[in-house]
């Protein structure tokens, strides 16, 4: 979605869609332009936001076409984002790219925003995992570790802290199963044919809201488990940083070779 003169602004972007055919929901176009922000690069397909002369549209590009050769998608480079290196986001260009009109012609944001929501609990999913894998990092160190002649777990201070990082994380995870459970309900609400249920006006609200909550306490939950480990949690060898603070998995890997 993001291009760079217009970021979260998706209104002024400029990359263009010509029809190849008669055009309109379902047909072929060819994409011509630039994404400032592409994340998962090594993925199979994407969904990109293009101008068309009803207007702003979406369209399902997929990275290779169909007789095996590559789409016109070529990545500029990788970003070097401050932390996170799980999720590869880079810079491309399209020269002509191939793909299909998803959604009407001219309700791009509308039809693309359905995966938006869905990325957006998914945030709130991940970050309260990460906020139990640094509880129970915290809290099998803390009753193993013996300091000032009884364990850290017993030790009254230490003892407040834990808590306070448990029940962040049973909240973070109680949020991210009740919007999950919306979208469930949201889901039998529209096929039943309502289009405006407390579930779906729910869902529409509490995803924004949750996401930005938990994505921005996640941080500081892991900076508060880091120090229950002491120095030792510090070191990238304790599991700690790599697991909790900024995680590295093998599709990182992965984009970087793509």
């Amino acid at each position: 979605m993001t291009e760079k003169q217009g970021g979260s602004d998706v209104r002024a972007n400029t990359t263009v869609a010509s029809a190849l055919g008669a055009g309109g929901a379902g047909a072929e176009y060819e994409l011509l332009g630039h994404k400032w922000f592409c994340s998962a690069p090594m993925s199979d397909m994407f969904l990109v936001l293009a101008q068309t002369e009803e207007g702003l549209s979406c369209f399902l590009m997929p990275r290779i076409l169909p007789d095996g050769s590559r789409n016109a998608f070529h990545i500029q480079r990788l970003k070097d984002k401050l932390g996170n290196h799980s999720n590869a986001s880079s810079e491309i260009e399209l020269h002509n790219a191939w793909g299909r009109m998803i959604g009407e012609p001219g309700r791009g944001v509308p039809t693309i925003i359905e995966m938006v929501g869905h990325t957006r609990l998914d945030c709130v999913i991940g970050s309260a995992a990460g906020m139990r894998a640094a509880v129970v990092a915290a809290t099998h160190h803390a009753a193993h570790r013996s300091a000032f002649g009884r364990t850290l777990i017993d030790q009254p201070l230490m003892a407040n802290v834990l808590a306070d990082l448990c029940v962040e994380s049973e909240a973070a995870t109680a949020l991210a199963m009740r919007l999950a459970r919306a979208y469930d309900e949201a889901h039998a609400d529209a096929a039943a044919g309502e289009d405006a249920s407390d579930a779906q006006l729910f869902k529409r609200l509490a995803t924004a809201v949750g996401k930005y909550w938990s994505c921005k306490r996640a941080p500081n939950h892991a900076y508060e488990a880091l120090e229950c480990l002491g120095g030792a949690g510090y070191v990238e060898e304790s599991g700690m940083p790599a697991s909790i603070a900024r995680p590295r998995w093998p599709r990182s890997g992965r984009a970087r070779a793509t």
